[in-house]
Formats: C-alpha cells, structure tokens, sequence
C-alpha cells in the first residue's frame, strides 16, 4: 500500500507529458547513465558574459527531462554582486514543452531574473541544485540523482568616463523624459504638483530623482516615487515616476527651466541626454476662491453652522407641507 501512495505522491510532481515521448524504458545494449544524462540535465543560460555595470542582463535557470522523473530544488542559485528582479510571480513546478537538439522535452523553471551589476568585475553565478527521483523500466529501478547547474562567470565593464555628462547619475539603457504640471494658474499658497516622468528600457529600479532647478519663492518637498514596469519583459521597461509636491507664497510668474536627464545607452556604447520642455506657470494673488459644492465634497467641517440651520428649517417646512397635504387627502 504504500509502495503505491509513494508512486502516487510522485505522480503530481511528474516532469512528463504526453507530448513528450517517455524515454524511461532501457533498451537491450544501452547504458543507463549515458541514457540518464541525455533525457534529464539542468541548464543555466545569461543573455550576455560581458555587460556595463547597470546594464541588464537575463538569466534564466532550468531542468529538462524525457523521463518520468520527479524533482525538488533544493537551492536556487544565489546572485552577489547584482540587484535582482525575479520575472515570474511564482516557481509552481508546472512544466512547459521546448526542443532541443530536435527532441521535444518538458522543462521546469528553477529561476528566471534580471540582474543589473551593481559595480564592475568579475561575478559568479552561483550553481542552482535539484534532487530528482528517475523511474526506469525493463528493468524496473529508480535512480536517485542530485544535479547542478554550471557555475556561470559575468564579467562587469566599469562605465566609460569620457565624455560623460555632469548631470549623470546611474541610468543605464534608453530613456526619455517628462515633466508634467496639471494646474498651471495657481493661487498663493495653494498646492500644486509636478511630475518628472522618465519612460524607457534599462536599469529603472536603480534611477534616482535629477537635479531640478526650481524657482525662486516655490517651497518643494521630497519626491514621492513610484515605479510602473512589466517584469515578465526583458530588457525591463516602463515608467518611473518623481512626484514633487510646490507651494508658492508670492504672485507672479513662474518658470521651471528644462531639466537634463543623462543615461549610458550600451547599444551605441555612449552616453545620451534628454531634455524636458521648459514649463512656465501663473500665481495669482490671494486664496483660490471654492464654491459651496466644492468645499462641502472637500472638507464639510468648514461649513459654518448657520447653514445647517438653514437646512433644518427647510426640511422642517417640507415635512409639515406634505403633511397637511395628506391630512387634507384623506378628510375628504
């Protein structure tokens, strides 16, 4: 009985599909380790030996069978030297079908990031390791195996100094840059927000706010930032976003002048800078006036009490109208 719970219990963990021929039988003459080794490996695959420090690279790590084998992973690889952004939401054992070589195998995804170098030299990706369990027959055996993946060497290219702008701060790949304002007349004291946006491919995660030069008289608190990517892509891309809370004590006429942002792009191998549109804003004296609606949807406990009075009264006429009116209804 539980000879057959345990083959049960292995059963759900299978690496083995019916698109995918099952190789476990050994044939007469052939030799069960050589057989073992060509049907169930581990690969470990980089997009890229050689990067810039920032510059994304994918590494992806998995096992590949034609058995009906079972597999625990016992160690995902470790990732020094590297920010790392894992690109699936789970590791849920389900395989997937790839050919190799021709042969079609069912694959299990150990690992699948993007790392981005976080200084430069030489790093290694340390090994993943699984233990499988290989159901054979004729003649009927199980073979126990643990695997490793081989350890993989990044070499990190430190970023050129040439010509490389003052306003650079660490992005790496291809960028461009917003600077957006929604309200653009404003009252004194009345608070208003800007948005530097910066779209584009590369090392987001790692992008910090650019050096704004703000006007004269426009008080600024630190940004609130926030991040808009889709990891299952890579290179990573989306927006990053630095909002930039003002607020203006004088009237006039305000100017923000464009703001530089620099990036290393390493497909051109050189450094790149773009630029926002210069925004321009109106303060007008005095406090914004509010219509009643708009104070009441807005902060109702500055309504003065006088017109909650006002509104008791009425509700208290329309209630006595109704009411002699149904009173006279029914007389008669």
């Amino acid at each position: 009985m539980k000879k057959w719970l345990s083959i049960i219990f292995f059963f759900f963990y299978i690496i083995g599909h019916a698109q995918v021929s099952d190789q476990s039988e050994i044939k007469k003459g052939e030799n069960i380790e050589d057989k073992i080794k060509k049907n169930f490996f581990l690969k470990a695959e980089v997009t890229k030996t050689s990067c810039y420090v920032g510059e994304p690279v994918m590494a992806t790590f998995k096992a590949f069978s034609r058995l009906n084998a079972s597999l625990r992973v016992v160690k995902r690889p470790a990732l020094t030297g590297f920010s790392v952004l894992e690109m699936v939401d789970a590791y849920n054992n389900e395989p997937e079908v790839e050919i190799v070589a021709g042969k079609t195998f069912n694959t299990h995804l150990i690992r699948k990031v993007q790392l981005f170098p976080l200084q430069e030299g030489q790093f290694l990706l340390e090994p993943a390791e699984v233990e499988s369990r290989i159901f054979l027959r004729n003649p009927n055996m199980v073979k126990y195996l643990t695997l490793q993946t081989p350890p993989i060497s990044i070499t990190v290219k430190a970023l050129p100094l040439k010509n490389q702008p003052d306003s650079f701060s660490g992005a790496v790949g291809n960028f461009s840059v917003e600077l957006q304002m929604k309200d653009r007349e404003l009252h004194q004291y009345e608070p208003a927000i800007a948005k530097l946006v910066v779209l584009g491919t590369g090392n987001l995660p790692l992008i910090t706010d650019p050096d704004i030069t703000w006007p004269k008289g426009v008080e600024v608190s630190p940004p609130q930032v926030t991040e808009d990517v889709n990891k299952y892509i890579y290179p990573l891309s989306g927006t990053k976003i630095f909002e930039y809370h003002l607020e203006t004590h004088d009237p006039g006429e305000y100017k923000i002048s464009p703001v530089s942002f620099s990036f290393f792009d390493p497909a051109q191998q050189k450094y790149q800078t773009a630029f926002t549109r210069e925004m321009k804003f109106t303060v007008k004296k005095g406090k914004k006036k509010i219509n009643l609606a708009e104070k009441i949807i807005n902060n109702p406990a500055e309504i003065p009490v006088q017109y909650y009075y006002f509104g008791a009264i009425v509700l208290a006429i329309i209630g006595w109208i109704v009411y002699q009116v149904i009173r006279s209804v029914r007389k008669k």
